[in-house]
This record gives C-alpha cells, structure tokens and sequence, in this order.
C-alpha cells in the first residue's frame, strides 16, 4: 500500500508542527538533504530545509526564534482533505466548491518566458497555497493560521484545521 500523509491546515503534517524547532524536525526526519539560506530585504535569513526523498521542504524563520513557518509539497502523497493533492486538475479543484470551505481565493499569474503557464491559487486565510503548472497543482505550501492582527497562532493555539 502507497503511503497516505494528511495535512492539517494550520497545524502541520503529523508530528511535523508548525513552530517546531529545526533540531525537532531533524529528530523526525534525519538531517536534511539540502539546506538554503534565503534573505529578503528587511528581513533575517530564513532556512529551508530540503527532503529530497519525499519531496517536501520546510522553513524555518528566526524573526520567529528559527520555528517552523512554511511547509511546501511536492508529492501526491500528502493531501488536504483527501481531495486536494499534487497533480489535481486546477478545474476539479475550483469546481468543487472549495472557497466554501477555506474562504475565498485569489488566484495570481506568475507566468514567466521560462514558466508560461505558471499559477499561485492562495487561500490566504487557510494559510493554503497551490502552485499550478499546466493546468495542475504541482505543489502545495501551507503556513500556519493568524489572527486579524497577523500574529500567527500556533497549533497549540490556533486549535488545529480550520
């Protein structure tokens, strides 16, 4: 049998939560294969940790105390309700009602000359992402929720799915 990974918006991805430490992720799933260093302007470096063999990537900001922030997936193991996954057909995801249940959703071009068909449909207040490439979802990226502040609730607080 495949494996079958759920994610929990607002929450994380098993005992992958969102404001752990990196220390604790590398508990769970080894060092990882790849480390990124990436620095906006204003901003202190966020690390990326990268997990080639099951596709995933996992941020960690230290505007936050270098906790958990971004979870990315690339892989049609891991799903949002067993419904929305990588390789989703972006039509059955925006024919089945979906702004009923994460709110509503923008969806932005990002085409490029390299990327043409590049898309990122955001349910911003689910903390949901879903990059589309030709027509399918090609990635998922959830964060955790926040208040109408912005100050973000972690699991502990947040209370799990939306």
């Amino acid at each position: 049998m495949l494996p079958d990974y759920e994610i929990v918006l607002g929450r994380g991805i098993g005992g992958i939560l969102f404001g752990m430490p990196k220390r604790e992720l590398a508990d769970i799933l080894g060092p990882p294969d790849e480390i990124e260093y990436s620095e906006e302007a204003e901003r202190s470096v966020q690390e990326t940790y990268y997990y080639n063999s099951v596709k995933c990537s996992f941020s960690f900001d230290p505007d936050y105390g270098d906790r958990l922030v971004e979870i990315m997936v690339e892989n049609g193991y891991f799903h949002v309700g067993k419904k929305i996954r990588v390789g989703l057909r972006k039509e059955d995801l925006l024919n089945s009602g979906a702004e009923v249940k994460f709110g509503e959703f923008v969806l932005e071009d990002l085409g490029t000359e390299l990327f043409t068909t590049h898309e990122l449909l955001s349910f911003k207040k689910a903390g949901l992402h879903l990059w589309i490439e030709n027509g399918l979802i090609s990635a998922i990226q959830i964060s955790p929720l926040s208040d109408e502040q912005g100050v973000i609730l972690w699991p502990e607080e947040a209370g799990g799915d939306i």
